[in-house]
């Protein structure tokens, strides 16, 4: 009688574990009913249906003493609150709920799952996460609320720290959110991963200058421009790290080597102009910014700034005279640097024209074409374009 009855606590004892087993089965090939809807385009709702049955036999399988410590359970688990979370956009506290127990559920098979025989399911249940936090990034960044992409990007980086992609949006949306020490460690981050994008290391540089940090901005300019070593934005940004230090000679040969490999690139001669005039080097200023209008006339930048050349050197003729002594033998003195200023502002005046036909909307360049106006004595020019300024 006692071998009997030890012999049906045994049977007892494994149809309980069989039977806790058969849940796990019984949640997997649920699951996988759900990848055939998925497949076949079932709804939502009937996805979400059995999702719900499988959920209801893995949450059965890790309480079980016999089953609580299965790392298939966990990561059976982990998968179906995940397609939860991802698949229920209508209900979002069902998701928000399904995500946290997912979440919970990846780490403990994780802990459990000491050979790996469950990777695939835990990676394509934080996959399934990062969709949603996908989602809800791309939301919020539309929405404008920085802060919240910027949270969700980062969940996804953090998950899958090998994804360069991600690292960006972080740092994009960090950025954004005037979030700068988030932003420059997640663009770091994306230049370990991808050194093929001379945009990262321009951001970067700027984010540095953003914070006067002027050391690690040249660095890392630097770094891009040995990898890009014609890419025009970061020359321009490398000429504007030295313009900060008041150091623009040492960019100008650097500069000048670039023209010299690509002499009808306009851009590089508008650089150029902009490093001879911090340079106090005017005239040579001056032929970059014509050599520049040879390639292009219609070049916007390189217009106006020519025309402050003239203006600039205007003003210089205008202050000596004005510092003169104010008598009869300084008149004629007086007269001719005040005849010099005219001439330089005459020669400015059609360029701060064409250039506020080229940039119709820039206050800046009306401002300086009223200015030019008045100093001229073309008073009603001046009058007619201070009407127009009041309504920009």
């Amino acid at each position: 009688m006692k071998k009997l009855l030890s012999s049906l606590i045994a049977l007892s004892f494994c149809t309980v574990a069989m039977a806790q087993k058969a849940e796990i089965s019984a949640a997997k090939n649920t699951y996988a009913i759900f990848e055939v809807g998925m497949q076949t385009k079932a709804s939502v709702k009937k996805q979400l249906e059995t999702l719900n049955t499988a959920k209801a036999s893995i949450d059965k399988a890790t309480v079980h003493e016999k089953t609580l410590n299965s790392p298939e359970a966990w990561s059976y688990k982990a998968l179906i609150y995940s397609a939860i979370a991802v698949t229920d956009t209508v209900n979002m506290s069902n998701a928000d709920a399904a995500f946290k127990t997912a979440q919970e559920a990846i780490a403990k098979a994780k802990e459990l799952d000491k050979e790996g025989k469950e990777k695939n399911n835990i990676d394509n249940s934080e996959r399934n996460l990062s969709i949603v936090m996908q989602n809800r990034g791309v939301s919020a960044f539309n929405k404008k609320d920085y802060k919240t992409a910027y949270t969700s990007f980062k969940y996804i980086s953090d998950v899958m720290p090998k994804d360069s992609l991600y690292s960006m949006y972080t740092a994009i949306a960090a950025n954004s959110a005037q979030m700068t020490d988030e932003a420059i460690k997640y663009y770091n981050k994306t230049l370990e991963l991808n050194t093929k994008n001379p945009a990262l290391y321009q951001e970067l540089g700027r984010l540095y200058m953003g914070k006067a940090d002027t050391a690690n901005a040249l660095k890392v300019i630097e770094a891009g421009r040995a990898l890009h070593p014609n890419n025009l934005n970061l020359i321009y940004d490398e000429l504007n790290v030295y313009l900060a230090r008041g150091q623009a000679s040492k960019q100008i040969s650097k500069i000048e080597s670039a023209i010299a490999q690509e002499p009808k690139n306009k851009t590089l001669h508008f650089v150029a102009g902009v490093a001879y005039s911090s340079n106090k080097q005017f005239d040579k200023a001056e032929e970059a910014y014509n050599k520049a209008l040879e390639i292009d006339p219609s070049y916007a930048d390189a217009v106006y700034n020519l025309a402050v050349i003239y203006i600039d050197k205007g003003n210089a003729f205008i202050n000596q005279a004005n510092a003169l002594p104010n008598t009869k033998s300084n008149e004629a003195k007086y007269n001719a640097l005040k005849g010099q200023f005219n001439a330089q502002l005459t020669k400015a005046l059609p360029l701060l024209e064409k250039a506020r036909e080229l940039n119709p909307k820039d206050r800046n360049v009306a401002k300086a074409l009223r200015e030019v106006y008045v100093k001229l004595n073309k008073l009603d020019k001046a009058a007619e374009l201070k009407k127009q300024l009041d309504q920009m």
